[in-house]
């Protein structure tokens, strides 16, 4: 009797230890560098707590934002590696390692919110999937970063001429810096962690951000002339290492794929209401903030857009023009 109860009791033991490492308790690493209130890290804890209740705490994510787990570029690579599971990174951070990436920041490809939408969750991602793959990457979604702006503390900005000779400070990205010099600004490659100390100082007239980036660290405090331009579309890209992708279940794939979904809609919707208010309360501040006709700075672009033909292979920038075309209204 005794020794078959032992015999019970061993394999019961034995069958515990040997479940399927799939089926065990599972904590992801997400980091991004949306700061702490951001509509990023809101939609990201929404996409953590919705994964771990439909998993039952199987899959439990873990969201490290304001670049908690290292710099844009050092959590990709950690990313690509397996170290880290996921991250939001922005665009120019995947295409210094698929060149394809940077055709995303062709300035003035987009009219606007929702022909980015059309593009980045249809053509662009069925063409850029299988590339990320190549590198280890899942890409699940464009989540949301924002149209860019120009600021600056020296003239209004209503046409191309008058960007000219202004040190306008850029991200160290090509596509950025290529339109910024097509318009005649001088260019500066500040850190970001720098940006408000050197706009305060005058180091430099002005900068290129989303709206949301210009509220938040108050840049209106010394940028008083603000020009919506929508020059260049900015995005948070959903990447899981594929490794880890991988070991997970079909199951679970699937719901951090549907949530991520979700959580990308809610970004979406979070970054362009608050640009409205927070648009309209810079105004109300008596920030002077003009919305100029496009066209003569589009006309402008012809320079940048050689630059970047040249970067990322004139096929692929011609694919994506296509793309925006086709997709526009």
């Amino acid at each position: 009797m005794k020794r078959g109860i032992l015999v019970v009791c061993a394999l019961a033991f034995v069958f515990l230890f040997a479940l399927p490492a799939a089926y065990a308790a599972v904590e992801l690493k997400l980091g991004h560098f949306g700061p702490e209130g951001h509509p990023a890290t809101i939609a990201a804890a929404q996409f953590a707590e919705n994964v771990e209740k439909r998993t039952n705490g199987e899959v439990k994510i873990v969201v490290y934002p304001n670049n908690a787990l290292g710099s844009p570029p050092e959590v990709l690579e950690q990313v690509i590696m397996g170290v880290i599971d996921m991250s939001l990174s922005g665009q120019d951070q995947i295409a210094k390692h698929v060149k394809l990436f940077d055709s995303v920041a062709i300035p003035f490809s987009m009219q606007g919110y929702e022909h980015a939408d059309r593009i980045l969750d249809g053509p662009f991602k069925e063409w850029a999937a299988p590339e990320l793959e190549k590198i280890g990457l899942v890409y699940i979604n464009s989540w949301e970063w924002g149209f860019r702006q120009i600021t600056n503390s020296k003239r209004p900005i209503l046409s191309p001429d008058d960007v000219k000779g202004l040190k306008i400070r850029t991200p160290p990205a090509m596509a950025y810096q290529a339109a910024m010099e097509a318009l005649g600004a001088n260019v500066l490659t500040i850190a970001f962690g720098e940006l408000v100390m050197a706009m305060r100082q005058g180091v430099v007239d002005g900068q290129e951000n989303p709206i949301g980036v210009i509220y938040d660290l108050k840049l209106y405090e010394s940028q008083k002339y603000i020009s919506i331009v929508n020059y260049l579309y900015s995005s948070m890209t959903h990447v899981v290492s594929k490794k880890v992708f991988d070991s997970l279940t079909e199951e679970q794939r699937n719901i951090i794929i549907d949530e991520s979904n979700k959580a990308r809609l809610l970004m979406r919707e979070l970054v362009r209401k608050q640009e409205q208010e927070q648009i309209a309360d810079m105004r109300a501040k008596g920030i002077q903030i003009d919305e100029p006709d496009l066209a003569p700075f589009q006309a402008a672009m012809g320079p940048a857009y050689e630059k970047i033909k040249k970067n990322i292979g004139e096929e692929n920038f011609n694919k994506w023009m296509e793309m925006a075309k086709a997709t526009a209204e």
